[in-house]
């Protein structure tokens, strides 16, 4: 009688273990889409049926598939494609106003001037053709004006985003600490938390690039930024706060104190590269006068010194066409004088009526000593600027492929890894159930023979 309960202990116990596995694959049917969600694994002790009572230790143990190796490679492939699409995301609109072919922005108006003063060195007493050099040069002011506009319009925008980000990453860090909390409060392991606790790592890694170890006991996780910047602590996160108008290096402060790497990748990272790099030397923010500056401040200078030492038609001296009311931030506060009149421009020498406006007209490509800007003619410089960005944003585009690329790659290895297979979940769903079925008519046979039992021995004790 005792074999008959115990292998009836047993065989139940089997069912229970087997229902429990299935609820563990249900599970990871209905989260196989869940970001972040790692396939948990049943593990069956093989099942006892002998009735001796061996083992009556029948259980089901439960595991994830959670790969910290898999994690750790996605997130760095995660921070480096976000850095470099970023990257080139901030770029693009920047080379769009460097124009090489011509056909506008700045380009467009030193030649529209070359050609403007070129008609007027023909005949330089025409008040018409002196007019529309006049316009010409008003034109190259504009187009400097305009250039800088945009460009101080895209430093904004990289300013407000590095903001948006940072406060990303703070919200982020503070999620993380309170997923630690429920995980070290939850006495079994949480697909839901550790689900959740995985996707926003994963989103983290997108902004800033990190490093992260868990806690093999309570499954709370530590999150380093930049491999050094303390952004989650078990319980506590720590903020990050940004000043773009800082030196580089020192635009990232932690409320957990310390100092801050120099360099960051992730968005984070991108942002502040952009900054420092293309649009410093570009518009030279925190001092200096920046290449688009250089540039205006340089030809301005030149074209004025070439008229004032140059006569007019009429014998008297000639005038500068060019103001800049703020030397650092000569590309947007560059403008022409409007009250100058074509008979006041000093196109001659005192050999030749026109030796001025030839060199006018001769000045943007020209590239003899007294019309270099920086070792350059005008045009060069220009182009060397264009060439700069051009050449940034496509090394950004080709790094951004690749990034991609790896990205896709980690994270098809993790999915091989961790991820849910529908079609394994299907064979190990068929396999329970038929298992499961199993053991329930064992239990049946179990219980009819014990009834038998109990009724024979009643029958006996009669």
């Amino acid at each position: 009688m005792s074999s008959l309960i115990s292998a009836l202990q047993t065989a139940s116990t089997a069912m229970e273990a087997f229902s429990s596995a299935l609820g563990v694959d249900q599970t990871n049917v209905s989260n196989a889409s869940t970001p972040g969600y790692a396939a948990l694994k049943a593990s069956i002790l093989p099942i006892d049926l002998s009735g001796d009572g061996a083992n009556v230790g029948d259980f089901l143990s439960v595991s994830s598939t959670d790969s910290a190796f898999a994690d750790a490679s996605v997130r760095a492939a995660s921070s480096q494609a976000s850095a470099s699409q970023t990257e080139a995301e901030q770029l693009t609109p920047v080379n769009q106003l460097f124009d090489i072919t011509g056909q506008t922005g700045i380009l467009a108006a030193l030649q529209q001037f070359s050609t403007a003063f070129a008609n007027l060195s023909v005949t330089p007493n025409d008040p018409t053709l002196g007019a529309t050099a006049l316009a010409a040069a008003g034109s190259v002011a504009s187009a400097f004006q305009s250039t800088a506009s945009s460009l101080e319009s895209q430093q904004t925008q990289v300013d407000a985003t590095i903001q948006s980000t940072v406060s990303q990453i703070n919200t982020l860090s503070g999620q993380i600490a309170q997923l630690n909390v429920q995980a070290t409060g939850s006495s079994q392991p949480n697909p839901g938390i550790d689900a959740s606790l995985s996707s926003d790592l994963d989103q983290l890694s997108s902004l800033i690039d990190i490093n992260v170890t868990t806690d093999a006991t309570t499954g709370a996780v530590s999150v380093l930024a930049g491999g050094e910047v303390p952004l989650v602590l078990g319980d506590q996160s720590f903020s990050l706060s940004a000043n773009p108008a800082a030196a580089a290096g020192s635009q990232i402060t932690s409320s957990a104190g310390g100092v801050s790497p120099a360099t960051f990748s992730g968005q984070l990272g991108a942002l502040l590269q952009v900054q420092n790099g293309t649009m410093s030397q570009l518009l030279a923010p925190t001092g200096g006068a920046g290449s688009i500056n250089t540039l205006a401040s340089g030809f301005a200078t030149i074209v004025n010194t070439l008229l004032t030492s140059g006569v007019t038609t009429a014998g008297a001296p000639g005038v500068p066409i060019f103001d800049i009311a703020d030397p650092v931030n000569a590309a947007s506060t560059l403008t022409v004088d409007t009250t100058v009149a074509a008979d006041a421009l000093g196109l001659g020498t005192a050999t030749q009526s026109n030796g001025i406006a030839n060199q006018l007209a001769a000045l943007p490509a020209s590239t003899a000593a007294g019309n270099q800007i920086g070792g350059l003619s005008a045009e060069g410089l220009f182009g060397s600027i264009a060439a700069s960005v051009g050449q940034s944003l496509s090394e950004a585009n080709t790094q951004s492929t690749a990034d991609q690329t790896a990205l896709t790659s980690a994270q098809t290895n993790r999915t091989q890894i961790s991820g849910v297979s529908l079609d394994q979940e299907a064979v190990n769903i068929t396999a329970y159930q038929r298992s499961y079925e199993a053991s329930a008519q064992v239990v049946q046979i179990l219980d009819q023979l014990t009834s038998e039992e109990v009724s024979l021995l009643n029958g006996n004790t009669q």
